[in-house]
């Protein structure tokens, strides 16, 4: 199947994702993929994965319809959406809640223009003094 995404590995960063076609602002580019989890069951599970340093966190918690949530993507699965890195000051994707068959999603979509071989970047968008504190890198 062909993909309009490519897993590259970026030093200092790890793996991330690029785009191998261009994106117009607003193109659907990937769904943030992984267990849908009401906001008890997420801090349950960000416990747990904070006690094994071999295991990452890639969760996302948001809003829907006034219910909180959470995506938890941290098991490997092969969806691009987990790999995606952080830039606070310059992302190229945004995130946007969409339903379907009254199920919430989250996709990210193009905030501009995408050239083919740009890295794909979004806000993470946590501000808070522990996140900082612990991923510097979240001030970039």
């Amino acid at each position: 199947m062909k993909t309009s995404l490519d897993v590259v590995n970026y030093e200092g960063k790890g793996r991330g994702v690029q785009a191998t076609k261009p994106f117009k602002k607003g193109d659907f580019v990937v769904e943030y993929a992984g267990d849908l989890v009401e906001l008890k069951e997420a801090k349950f599970r960000e416990e747990t994965y904070q006690k094994d340093i071999s295991c990452g966190c890639y969760m996302y918690f948001f809003s829907h319809r006034g219910k909180s949530y959470c995506i938890d993507a941290t098991r490997e699965s092969g969806k691009y959406g987990r790999l995606l890195n952080h830039s606070r000051t310059k992302p190229n994707c945004v995130t946007k809640t969409v339903e379907i068959a009254e199920k919430a999603y989250l996709i990210l979509v193009a905030a501009r223009d995408i050239a083919v071989g740009e890295e794909l970047v979004y806000d993470y968008g946590d501000r808070s003094k522990e996140a900082i504190q612990n991923n510097p890198w979240l001030k970039d």
